[in-house]
């Protein structure tokens, strides 16, 4: 609940319970990291999230379909407020988190985070062809055969 949080601010940091993210294990091959490191401070009627989250995590390769490593380190500003107009008071330059009734679910907040920064199509380099050096999957290059249209 927003309301528990300390008028001199809290801390949210360790292991999240990434067990149970579903979403995230659906997309990853593996989760090896994820840890949280942030500052949690009231402001009128919402708390301002501040800090880091680190993330390791396997994907699958959308070139060669080999596995391969993906790290980030994420930024997190995040305005948790029971509506836009608290949340936009908080910070204004802070991403919004609609708290129904006052409450986040951390874990699903935490988890979404992590989801919004993966890669849309995730890639070991930017290669076209050959093994690759991170998989060791081999991949032929793509060979485009260019047709012309007749206006016939």
């Amino acid at each position: 609940m927003i309301s528990r949080i300390s008028p001199t601010g809290d801390r949210l940091e360790g292991v999240p319970l990434v067990q149970g993210w579903q979403r995230l294990q659906a997309l990853c091959l593996g989760v090896d990291e994820v840890y949280a490191d942030l500052s949690l401070r009231r402001c009128g009627q919402g708390v301002l999230a501040t800090g880091t989250i680190r993330v390791a995590v396997r994907l699958r390769c959308e070139r060669c379909q080999g596995e391969f490593p993906w790290r980030a380190e994420l930024a997190v500003r995040t305005a948790l407020a029971a509506s836009e107009a608290a949340a936009t008071a908080v910070d204004p330059a802070a991403e919004p988190v609609l708290a129904e009734a006052g409450v986040v679910d951390v874990q699903d907040w935490l988890e979404e985070e992590v989801l919004l920064s993966l890669p849309l199509l995730p890639r070991c380099e930017q290669w076209s062809g050959g093994r690759c050096p991170v998989s060791g999957v081999t991949v032929e290059p793509l060979e485009f055969k260019h047709e012309h249209l007749s206006g016939e």
